[in-house]
């Protein structure tokens, strides 16, 4: 998946949304979406970009950070890093600074990003992961709430709707649906899932959503 910059976003927007679902109907769903990625699956997608984003949620936003600190700070190679500050910079979340960078604490994708994982942390994340990338770690839960993007609340889906929506594979969606349900993102009813109405982790992922493109599609960043 290609790393988000200001010059080059093939975000899955109002433009682009049909083009997604024409491949989902002539090939792999979550091909298609990987193709067409919300800001959601985007941002989350690149192991890099992710865990240096989670690595900064509790960072100090006053301090200055090379390369070195940065690997350091998130375990990733500094090669890895490069690449996930250039992706980070271009959402607004990093500043370049005289050599170094620092944290933009009024990037609202930065904000955005530290409300969905303390949610998530407030619902069920384990006590040795962050909210964040306990939900995003694996692509099977990313796609299915990249689908639940779209969903309306209170709206029914059987796993065989999952799966047709996703491409994840029907035993994936079996394995991994119950993390979902666990943060009340969805609600069993008899063999279908129910989208939650008022649920928190699935309105501020669609937070996070909305913020990416924003981000991702605005001309500059301070």
């Amino acid at each position: 998946m290609t790393l988000p910059t200001t010059d080059d976003a093939q975000l899955r927007t109002s433009d682009t949304e049909e083009e997604m679902w024409d491949l989902v109907e002539g090939g792999d769903p979550a091909e298609a979406r990987r193709t067409y990625p919300s800001g959601w699956l985007w941002l989350t997608g690149e192991e890099s970009v992710r865990t240096l984003l989670v690595a900064l949620l509790d960072a100090d936003t006053d301090a200055r950070y090379g390369v070195d600190d940065l690997a350091s700070r998130s375990d990733l190679d500094e090669s890895a890093v490069e690449e996930a500050i250039d992706a980070l910079i271009s959402l607004g979340v990093l500043v370049a600074d005289e050599g170094a960078y620092r944290i933009n604490d009024h990037a609202i994708v930065y904000h955005a990003a530290g409300e969905l994982s303390a949610a998530v942390e407030a619902t069920g994340a384990p006590d040795d992961e962050t909210g964040l990338e306990y939900l995003a770690r694996l692509e099977s839960v990313r796609l299915m709430l990249d689908a639940l993007l779209e969903a309306d609340p209170g709206q029914s889906l059987t796993q065989e709707d999952v799966h047709l929506l996703t491409g994840v594979s029907r035993k994936r969606v079996w394995l991994h649906v119950e993390k979902l349900v666990d943060l009340g993102v969805v609600e069993e009813s008899g063999d279908e899932y129910v989208v939650g109405a008022s649920n928190s982790v699935i309105r501020l992922v669609q937070s996070l959503d909305a913020a990416v493109v924003g981000a991702t599609l605005a001309p500059s960043h301070p």
